[in-house]
């Protein structure tokens, strides 16, 4: 046990001394696996499983560090990337990009290290209004309204998977520091 447990002691060491451009770029590799293990079959005793929708967390981990370009980009080019398989070119990219903003938005409102009742509900309401697009495009795009209990179904797999990797997605930018400084 205890290797199990050293090993993610040394981790968290590693974790709180990476650099914002290297838990970058963790992220986008786990969002890359993530998005390709999404794209192969997922059924359990015959039943269809729901898939998370990977680029949304993402988008709202990295929105809790602040405004940054590179985060857009790669936001951006995850959402492309399902669009290619199974929706209108840009929907999920738009999608992303209002959730990471509206992530933005809220954490540079809310003093959410502090309050932990905020650091929880606040990723479920931004990961909730992500899933409200998705949904929402779907249902422009197919000139009827969606049905809503695949997106809810996909909405709770986004949340729980957000539970388990979120503190992946910390960039570890302390909001207020000139130069957006590491913590």
């Amino acid at each position: 046990m205890t290797g199990v447990g050293g090993f993610a002691d040394s981790f968290a060491l590693r974790w709180e001394n990476a650099r914002p451009r290297s838990r970058l770029i963790i992220g986008v590799m786990l969002v890359a696996l993530i998005g390709l293990v999404g794209l192969t079959p997922k059924t359990l005793f015959g039943v269809q499983l729901s898939w998370p929708y990977i680029g949304l967390i993402a988008a709202v981990g990295w929105g809790r560090s602040g405004m940054a370009f590179a985060p857009m980009a790669f936001l951006l080019m995850f959402g492309f990337a399902q669009d290619a398989s199974q929706a209108p070119w840009g929907s999920h990219g738009f999608a992303n990009l209002l959730t990471y903003g509206l992530s933005v938005i809220v954490s540079q409102m809310a003093d959410t290290e502090r309050s932990p009742i905020l650091s929880f509900i606040l990723p479920v309401v931004t990961l909730f209004f992500g899933i409200m697009l998705v949904w929402l495009v779907a249902s422009v795009s197919s000139g009827h309204i969606a049905r809503v209990t695949p997106m809810l179904t996909a909405y709770f797999a986004t949340l729980v998977v957000h539970m388990l990797i979120a503190p992946l997605f910390d960039l570890g930018i302390r909001r207020g520091v000139s130069g957006g400084a590491a913590s």
